[in-house]
């Protein structure tokens, strides 16, 4: 009575949902109107009713699958009745597990829409089941592809993909209890692939938990033969008693891959160097200028001419003090400097001397200083430039 009720609630709920897809399919979502199956866009409003959202190809009603992509359409008809901007926002319908659920309904449509293409669709769903992880699904579609294509240049890849999907369908048996099912398909496994040593593993296990030792042992090598050097398996094996070819000992080594291009190498890491010592900035040294010059009493030596300045108005019948010597004019340096205020002097010889600076010029000679003038002697002038005579005395 129980089973009878719930298969009558399965029924139920099938057709509930059946009805509410047909609605979807059929029912305009902006004025709730109904449309016929052979619709595109709603009579009334002229809102679009079956609109692929990969392509934008508009689809009559009864299409459950783009005419133009063969995308599936029944979730874009749930997408669509969601604002654009939230889908985009959430993402809907944009996960890679959505996006494979997508790509496995188009392929089982494809699969019997266009025979002619049967194998390569029968090959990229298998491969998608197994991205999946529908471990039972991926070996039912293999051993189809198999069946329907013995003589496929894929078929020791395709064998490959069987083997493991077979071992992981039984490792799922294994994990509920039932080791006979799980037997089945680790046999099934090695056989499709005898080089799958984990499958030969799962063989060699089941035979010891059922007291099978021999077999074990046999299973073991196996194992050991399609991965040498394995250490877990020469456990077993010396556990077991049995003896171990001396190749099986060690792993075999695994060929290098032919080069696919020139392989850059790192660039060399340079030495450290040094930091160089910083550079002074040239001080620019002002060129020299044209010197005149008198000869002076002394040979080699020139005595700089006395800039023309206006003499100093002697003063009336007052002699100059004796203790008092006037002022001697300062020195000349042993590089003959240049008096700007002699060029162009009318009246006076003019001699110029433009020597080359020698490679270590010597430092020339400190001028001697001047002798001390009394101060009433020479009264402070605001002018520098300007010479102011001396205040007659008694004035």
């Amino acid at each position: 009575m129980k089973r009878f009720q719930l298969v009558v609630g399965l029924l139920l709920c099938f057709t509930m949902t059946a009805g509410l897809v047909f609605a979807l399919k059929n029912v305009c979502p902006e004025c709730r109107t109904m449309a016929q199956v052979t619709d595109v866009v709603c009579k009334k409003c002229g809102h679009i009713l079956n609109k692929c959202l990969s392509c934008g190809t508009q689809n009559p009603v009864e299409a459950d699958y783009c005419q133009t992509c063969f995308e599936p359409l029944a979730e874009m008809r749930v997408l669509r009745t969601i604002a654009s901007d939230v889908r985009e926002d959430l993402r809907l319908g944009e996960s890679e597990r959505a996006q494979l659920d997508r790509e496995l309904q188009k392929l089982n449509f494809q699969v019997e829409s266009d025979p002619a293409n049967r194998k390569v669709y029968l090959y990229r769903r298998a491969r998608i089941l197994g991205q999946m992880d529908f471990a039972a699904r991926e070996a039912v579609a293999w051993q189809e592809y198999l069946k329907e294509f013995p003589d496929s240049p894929k078929k020791p890849a395709v064998q490959a993909f069987l083997s493991e999907a077979l071992r992981k369908w039984g490792y799922l048996f294994y994990q509920q209890g039932q080791k006979k099912e799980a037997m089945d398909r680790f046999q099934q496994a090695a056989q499709a692939n005898p080089m799958n040593a984990d499958a030969w593993t799962w063989v060699a296990r089941l035979h010891s938990e059922g007291k099978q030792f021999q077999a074990a042992g046999d299973a073991y090598l196996k194992a050991l033969e399609a991965r040498p050097g394995d250490q877990t398996t020469i456990r077993f094996l010396k556990g077991l008693k049995r003896a171990i070819p001396p190749e099986l000992l060690v792993a075999r080594k695994t060929p290098p891959l032919p080069p696919t291009g020139p392989t850059p190498q790192p660039a060399p890491i340079p030495a450290p160097v040094p930091a160089p010592a910083p550079i002074p900035a040239p001080v620019a040294s002002p060129a020299p200028a044209p010197t005149a010059t008198t000869p002076a009493a002394s040979g080699g030596t020139h005595e700089p001419a006395p800039p023309e300045t206006p003499a100093p108005a002697a003063p009336p019948a007052t002699p100059a003090p004796a203790a008092t010597p006037a002022p001697a004019a300062p020195q000349a340096p042993a590089t003959p400097a240049a008096a700007p205020a002699a060029l162009g002097a009318p009246g006076s010889p003019t001699i110029i001397l433009v020597e080359p600076a020698p490679a270590d010029p010597a430092p020339p000679a400190p001028p001697a200083p001047p002798e001390e003038v009394a101060p009433e002697d020479v009264p402070a002038s605001e002018d520098p430039g300007e010479t102011v005579a001396p205040a007659p005395a008694g004035q």
